[in-house]
């Protein structure tokens, strides 16, 4: 039984192939494009690897970088908590002290007392976050001890 497939002639291989494949007339030279071949394979999972790793760095510093954008916005829920708590004792003290005053009939204390409850109502606990530069150095000091 004859196959009605014809068998390619192969000598005609790489006759009109570029130079740069390793082929020239009619000899194809394999060992010069098997290295070709090991060269461009052996590059490609260079940069797989490197590639990988590259990924696996940035979600590393991704997975770094909300960690501490996390405990940096703990730190200051727990400063601007604290910055209420501190505020609110210092408003109870002054009303206390308005209250002494009024008690003693010192109208003189009494309105000292009023003034700097009128300056602190005035104030906001809000003005310096205004400037991130003046929040930012604020956590950074080393002398401060935060707790959360």
């Amino acid at each position: 039984m004859t196959s009605s497939k014809r068998i390619r002639d192969i000598t005609s291989l790489g006759k009109d192939a570029p130079d740069w494949l390793g082929v020239s007339g009619n000899h194809l030279y394999l060992g010069q494009l098997a290295t070709q071949v090991i060269t461009a394979i052996d590059t490609w999972v260079k940069v797989v690897q490197g590639e990988t790793t590259r990924r696996v760095e940035i979600r590393a510093w991704e997975a770094t970088q909300r960690e501490s954008i996390i405990a940096q916005r703990d730190v200051l829920i727990k400063g601007l908590d604290l910055t209420f708590d501190e505020r609110r004792e210092t408003f109870r003290r002054l009303f206390d002290s308005l209250d002494d005053a009024m008690k003693a009939e010192d109208a003189q204390i009494a309105s000292d007392v009023l003034e700097k409850i009128a300056e602190l109502a005035k104030s906001s606990p809000f003005k310096e976050l205004g400037n991130v530069q003046f929040v930012v150095d604020e956590l950074k000091k080393g002398e401060r001890t935060w707790t959360v």
